[in-house]
């Protein structure tokens, strides 16, 4: 399957139940497939609010041509000033009941925000549901399938323990929920949408649905591999404040240290994800990659005899 081909409908939408908010920050390469993605939605009723937070690569012109063909884009351009003034600027700026979240170098699948808004319709005392996706590596190849709790106490439990309960670019909620917990906290950099969920889930239920509502795309730009630490640090504080709110016990400081993020590192996690993901060709690529910087490493050998046997 192409990860990155949507049609794309172009007409007016004047009251609309979405409110799709998508911060981009130098995305040229990934972008117009984060856009084409949401324009090909089978949910129509939604406005887009594109935010271009200071990116000094063609992001902006990229998003302004895809504006021109379909009015329902609004795009907002500005100086940087960081994902959270974004996400905060763009709940103030949206119409819709509802927020669905998206980043500039992710794809959603076609019938997303259907099933999302049918959730929330049909759950009233739910005000957030994210949903499983798929990791793809820079180019949109597969590489393995994440599957993420669905219910709310189990997000619960993760989210105590600083894990990424929900994925935030498959999240869609409530817009007045959110703006009356106050919105993105600048506090916990990195972490904004740990935080989020804390405070979100003390005044509602949450839901993944257990079917697949995004391709989530990895690569040497992301936060997750160019600021892990501070992203671990920034969760365990987020964690610490929801659980004095709550009256529980802090658990204890996580062992953070420097994340491996050499190109080896990364390029042998890849190929072992996609070898359990069953995506042989991508697993031997990687291994392939893998093996030309480090030859003689034995987890690297191991990764490539693995590759090869297709298990």
């Amino acid at each position: 399957m192409d990860a990155t081909k949507f049609n794309m409908p172009n007409f007016q939408i004047d009251s609309p139940r979405i409110s799709v908010i998508m911060p981009a920050y130098n995305c040229e390469r990934y972008i117009k497939a984060a856009i084409d993605s949401i324009l090909g939605q089978s949910f129509r009723g939604f406005e887009f609010i594109i935010i271009d937070d200071g990116s000094t690569d063609d992001t902006r012109s990229i998003a302004e041509a895809a504006a021109a063909r379909d009015p329902r884009i609004r795009l907002i351009s500005h100086r940087n000033r960081g994902i959270t003034a974004c996400l905060n600027e763009g709940l103030m700026l949206a119409s819709g009941e509802f927020i669905a979240r998206m980043d500039g170098d992710d794809i959603s699948m076609p019938d997303r925000f259907e099933k999302q808004i049918a959730f929330l319709d049909a759950h009233p005392d739910h005000g957030l549901v994210g949903g499983q996706f798929m990791l793809i590596d820079p180019d949109g190849r597969w590489l393995r399938g994440l599957e993420r709790p669905s219910g709310h106490d189990a997000l619960q439990a993760e989210l105590l323990k600083g894990m990424g309960a929900i994925f935030h670019p498959t999240m869609m909620y409530r817009r007045q929920l959110v703006l009356d917990v106050g919105g993105y906290s600048e506090e916990y950099r990195h972490a904004e949408d740990v935080d989020f969920l804390l405070r979100i889930s003390e005044v509602t239920k949450i839901a993944n649905l257990n079917t697949r509502v995004l391709f989530y795309r990895l690569h040497f730009g992301s936060v997750g591999l160019t600021r892990r630490r501070e992203q671990l640090l920034a969760a365990y504080r987020a964690v610490v404040a929801a659980a004095e709110r709550r009256g529980l016990i802090p658990p204890p400081r996580p062992e953070v240290s420097d994340p491996n993020t050499t190109r080896a590192d990364v390029y042998s996690r890849w190929g072992w994800w996609a070898l359990q993901g069953g995506q042989l060709r991508t697993a031997r690529l990687y291994a392939a990659k893998a093996l030309l910087r480090r030859p003689l490493d034995l987890k690297t050998l191991r990764l490539a005899a693995c590759a090869l046997r297709g298990r």
